[in-house]
């Protein structure tokens, strides 16, 4: 994978969870997701013919759905947080 087409990757999803107004609490956790998330997207995408596939609907639909994952550990997470409470 190429060093460009990661970052543009990272940026786009941090993008992403930006304009969906995505915050887990822990800054430094989130840019280290949205990482991962970018090096797991571009793996998923390694032989994509983005001339045939339509890049942003890709990335924003990925992007959702880490997203949504992220908030239902979040919300998960503070369950069970107040339930030992």
């Amino acid at each position: 994978m190429s060093k460009q087409k990661l970052l543009e990757s990272v940026a786009d999803i941090a993008y992403i969870a930006c304009n969906s107004i995505y915050y887990s609490g822990n800054s430094r956790e989130d840019i280290s997701d949205f990482i991962y998330w970018a090096e797991e997207f571009e793996k998923k995408h390694k032989h994509t013919d983005w001339v045939q596939e339509d890049y942003l609907t890709e990335i924003i639909n990925f992007s959702d759905s880490k997203l949504k994952e992220a908030r239902k550990n979040i919300l998960n997470a503070s369950r069970n947080h107040t339930q030992k409470s």
